[in-house]
């Protein structure tokens, strides 16, 4: 039935178009868009709702990570060879289907966004958080590169996810000798999950005389979710340690924060990740990759910014 309807969508996007549009929603989540609405929340406006979608976003990803390597779903057109998906959508797939990786992050942020401001936003602002989730699911469908499980579960997941970020950080604000146990807790958990995804058998299946996912490129997965993983628990913790900055301040400092924060993720998307990916192995290049700019966000611009308004202040 998934592979039917998989094979239906595969003929109106033949008969009718639509390919280059849904390429662009499904890029959405990777977009500058879905990145900045955690970092401006989290430096500028409300610090709980920013860390309340990055939590989603980074710790979702880490879950996915950690079902895709564990269940080992194959991508759908090596199930049935008259499927015959998006060439550039297959171009960047990782290395299993299930579940969607992109229909995740994008219910951790805008679904995110809408589940913490649920009893302050207009309904029309929800609806189109709903309809931006929904969209990216659909296009991860529409162009043959997840079954409708892969997407459902992922949104599934996410969502049940909020519901736990909820409770944690409340039980996280009873009592701040929690965030240690929380640290440490979360540096556990990611030393586990990586661990087993890197240590673990994969399948190896061939089709026409070539692996459908090489273990090695299915294992090099266990360092974007340690990446993801680390970059979260350690720029939480050290910021609330060493920085504990305010988002109460001028329209100017918010505007110099965006600035800086924004010109640091720009370094690191066109200098620094390029210079990674000459130098470091592919492993290391994917944990760093999934590092940098979430510790970036959490820890490193607020560390910047911070001493330049102290510098502007004096």
């Amino acid at each position: 039935m998934d592979l039917d309807y998989l094979i239906f969508l595969q003929g109106l996007r033949e008969d009718w178009g639509g390919e280059g549009f849904f390429t662009l929603v499904s890029n959405l989540p990777k977009s500058a868009l879905t990145a900045a609405i955690p970092a401006i929340l989290f430096w500028c406006i409300n610090k709980h709702a920013g860390i309340f979608i990055l939590f989603n976003a980074e710790i979702g990803r880490v879950i996915n990570e950690l079902l895709k390597g564990t269940f080992c779903v194959y991508r759908p057109w090596f199930k049935d060879a008259e499927l015959i998906p998006s060439a550039e959508a297959v171009e960047r797939a990782s290395s299993f289907s299930f579940p969607s990786g992109h229909t995740q992050f994008a219910t951790a942020v805008y679904g995110g966004f809408a589940f913490f401001y649920r009893k302050v936003l207009p309904p029309l602002i929800i609806l189109l958080c709903a309809v931006a989730v929904l969209m990216v699911a659909f296009s991860r469908n529409f162009l043959g590169v997840h079954t409708p499980q892969d997407v459902i579960v992922a949104a599934a997941y996410s969502i049940g996810l909020f519901f736990a970020a909820e409770k944690i950080f409340v039980w996280l604000g009873k009592d701040k000798e929690r965030q240690l146990t929380f640290f440490i807790g979360g540096l556990i958990t990611c030393a586990v999950v990586f661990l087993w995804l890197y240590f673990k058998p994969y399948p190896e299946d061939v089709l026409n005389g070539k692996l459908i996912v090489d273990p090695l490129t299915a294992r090099a997965d266990a360092f974007d979710a340690l990446g993801f993983g680390l970059a979260f628990f350690l720029g939480w913790f050290l910021e609330q340690k060493f920085i504990n900055f305010k988002t109460n301040v001028s329209p100017k400092d918010r505007l110099w924060r965006i600035i800086i924060g924004f010109a640091i993720l720009g370094v690191i998307a066109v200098i620094v990740y390029p210079l990674l990916k000459i130098f470091l192995s592919v492993e290391a290049y994917k944990f760093f990759k999934a590092f940098l700019p979430f510790f970036s966000i959490l820890f490193v611009i607020p560390l910047i910014f911070t001493q330049v308004e102290r510098r502007f202040k004096r």
